[in-house]
């Protein structure tokens, strides 16, 4: 079915081409021929061209041969020499076999109009030189029978290139042009225009004392703007036609007095040149603005769809990241919970008491890996987002250094805190992400140390109401060889390969603490030499400020000896360990396996604090925290602490927002817990609590 209404559509092709060239050669025979037998506009042989290009080879050698009979065929009728005629149809094949090659050399073996470029290369490389090598040969045939060869020659190679120019471009647009929407116009539009032309084409050669042939220009152009490149070829070739039969056969009385026959065949052929090049130039560059608009508006819509893809993505990823967060840290919460519970007993061995340690620093190493992966996620994803509080950076580095220093005493190592400026001077930073930092920086200078010491100089400069925060972390460790120093900062990156069997990690701590320097605007950078130690440093400017946040009693020495708690959470294990941590601070434990046992329980009962899970079957907790604050009397005002697995910063804010007061991370630190506690424990909190959002 297809392959015979492709035929027949070349069928229709072959015929409607056959026709047009022995219509035009007949127009220009009949019309235009001069006394040498040329003609002043030979629009034939584009149309032959063309339809070598459009037709399969079947249809294309079925065309020649039609064309070839009917070229004969108009030569014999119209009174052409006999030994001429056979010659002038093998020279119209030819050139339109020639331009044909050409046009397919050039721009391909489907050629298309389809800007500017492909339309000179098309008269440049394939109309003109084609145009030029026949018309040697025909100027040479037709002096045999007195014309002038040069004269001759000249005259055929104007003629067949501004026709061939003509309706070759013309051809290929009505039949492989796209149609664009920019140039749909109505029937009466486009009717109004193509008879504007055909009007003034008409007058532009009446005697008259006014050039109206330079009106054509401009009418040409609106055509282009209007229609586009098929309308502006369209337009073109009726403006040729109408020309030339007025030129040739319309009343010539005052322009005769002006010009010759040859100057008033030259004047045409000129303003046809110009009308049409600067028509279909302006068309075709249209076009090609048009095809760029819509182009780039496809790709604009692309880039929002894949916006929304990558969006989608990332929430998914987040979504990802937080489940697999509650799934690994809900096993390794009783895994080390339980582990410092048994540490915490009096009545085991030295060597049952050794070996609960290493688990405790396995499990805690582990941990650490998984807050790597998120932290490090979140970076990427440009998710993090900074606390900014007022804290005193010397406070900062000193608890930081304090805390890495149990570890460094193992090895024999010695620590020292050097602060240059106002120790005093308190900033705008985020306590946190600071700690992070240092506690990764100070981290590795104890790993690749082996003896000697760990420096951690802190400078503050006075920047008018901003201070300049230079952090640097010395050590007398192992260096690092400068050809291998474009590795630190990479993620998944370490010196060598044997680093990560010689000392462990990752390599994901430079690249953290890079993505939140960077965060924080700040630079981060490294000076080492082999054997000679290391020294990582960084800047950060913040916003001077004029004392501490006001916090509550840190309290981690506080008896919490008879406080009631509600412990809030669907797991079991969860549960058991949570009394158990409970029971050995001494407080009063109660116990509720999900969020509407615990509203149950706080609207009866009294509590001094509430620890609550928050993803939760049957009522989840955010969706119990909104319920418990809106509960009346001292219920309402609870201290309520989330404790869950699921850390990442959006979920703690969405804690924050729904009436939490703090929030504790699973796997539980019995510090970290017994400091949370003692912070807001007996607290009534209904004023710093309310509830913004409802749970989701």
């Amino acid at each position: 079915m297809l392959h015979a209404s492709g035929a027949r559509r070349h069928a229709s092709l072959t015929a409607v081409l056959s026709l047009a060239f022995a219509a035009s050669a007949l127009f220009s025979v009949v019309l235009t021929r001069d006394e040498n037998s040329v003609a002043a506009l030979w629009l034939a042989n584009g149309i032959l061209a063309a339809a070598l290009l459009v037709l399969p080879s079947r249809w294309a050698a079925a065309a020649l041969a039609a064309c070839a009979v009917l070229s004969l065929t108009i030569n014999f009728a119209t009174g052409a020499p006999l030994r001429l005629a056979p010659a002038f149809t093998a020279l119209n094949l030819a050139e339109a076999g020639l331009a044909a090659w050409l046009v397919r050399r050039t721009l391909g073996h489907r050629p298309r109009m389809g800007d500017l470029r492909q339309l000179l290369q098309l008269l440049g490389l394939a109309v003109i030189p084609a145009c030029a090598l026949t018309a040697l040969p025909a100027g040479a045939i037709i002096s045999t029978a007195g014309g002038g060869f040069w004269a001759t020659s000249w005259s055929w190679a104007l003629a067949h290139v501004l026709g061939m120019a003509v309706t070759l471009p013309a051809v290929l647009l009505l039949v492989h042009g796209r149609s664009c929407p920019d140039f749909r116009r109505s029937r009466a539009e486009r009717a109004a225009i193509y008879g504007s032309v055909v009007a003034l084409s008409i007058i532009a050669y009446l005697p008259a004392t006014f050039p109206t042939p330079i009106l054509l220009t401009p009418l040409l152009v609106i055509a282009a703007f209007r229609l586009g490149p098929r309308g502006a070829a369209l337009t073109a070739l009726t403006m040729s036609v109408v020309c030339t039969l007025v030129v040739t056969k319309g009343p010539v009385a005052k322009i005769a007095t002006l010009w010759t026959p040859v100057e008033r065949i030259h004047n045409l052929q000129l303003v046809i040149a110009l009308g049409f090049m600067t028509s279909l130039s302006v068309a075709l560059i249209l076009a090609e603005q048009a095809r760029i608009r819509r182009l780039l508006a496809m790709r604009t819509r692309a880039a929002k769809r894949a916006q929304a893809r990558a969006q989608a993505a990332g929430a998914a990823k987040a979504e990802f990241l937080a489940t697999m967060s509650h799934e690994i840290r809900t096993p390794m919460n009783s895994i080390l919970g339980f582990t410092q519970t048994l540490i915490r007993r009096d009545d085991l061995p030295a060597e049952a008491r050794r070996q609960l340690h290493l688990i405790d620093r396995a499990g805690a190493s582990l941990l650490a890996l998984v807050n790597d992966i998120l932290d490090f996620s979140k970076l990427e994803a440009g998710e993090v987002e900074l606390a900014l509080r007022p804290h005193r950076p010397a406070q900062i580095a000193e608890e930081s250094l304090a805390i890495i220093a149990p570890a460094a005493a193992d090895k024999g190592l010695d620590v020292r805190l050097e602060v240059a400026g106002p120790a005093g001077a308190v900033a705008e930073v985020d306590e946190f992400r600071l700690r992070q930092i240092l506690l990764n920086l100070l981290s590795n200078a104890v790993k690749f140390t082996e003896a000697g010491r760990v420096d951690l100089v802190l400078s503050i400069r006075e920047q008018g109401e901003a201070l300049l925060l230079r952090f640097e972390v010395r050590d007398t460790g192992v260096g690092i060889p400068r050809e291998r120093m474009h590795r630190l900062f990479r993620r998944f990156s370490q010196v060598d390969s044997s680093v990560s069997r010689a000392y462990g990690g990752t390599g994901l701590g430079l690249a953290i603490c890079k993505g939140l320097v960077e965060a924080m605007g700040g630079l981060i950078g490294v000076k080492s030499a082999p054997g000679a130690g290391s020294v990582f440093w960084f800047e950060i400017t913040a916003d001077a400020a004029a004392a501490e946040a006001d916090s509550a009693p840190r309290g981690e020495a506080a008896d919490l000896s008879g406080l009631r708690v509600l412990l809030v959470d669907d797991h079991p294990m969860n549960r058991d360990l949570g009394r158990t941590v409970l029971g050995l601070l001494g407080c009063e434990v109660a116990v509720a396996a999900d969020g509407a046992e615990a509203l149950e329980l706080a609207s009866r009962l009294t509590f001094d604090a509430i620890l609550m899970d928050v993803h939760m079957p049957v009522m989840n907790g955010l969706e119990a925290t909104v319920a418990i604050r809106a509960l009346d009397g001292p219920a309402g005002g609870v201290p309520i602490i989330a404790m869950s697995a699921d850390v990442l910063p959006e979920m703690v804010e969405r804690c924050r927002r729904a009436g939490m007061n703090d929030a504790v991370g699973k796997p539980i630190q019995i510090e970290a817990l017994h400091g949370a506690l003692a912070r807001w424990a007996g607290r009534d909190v209904r004023g710093r609590g309310q509830p913004t959002e409802a749970a989701a």
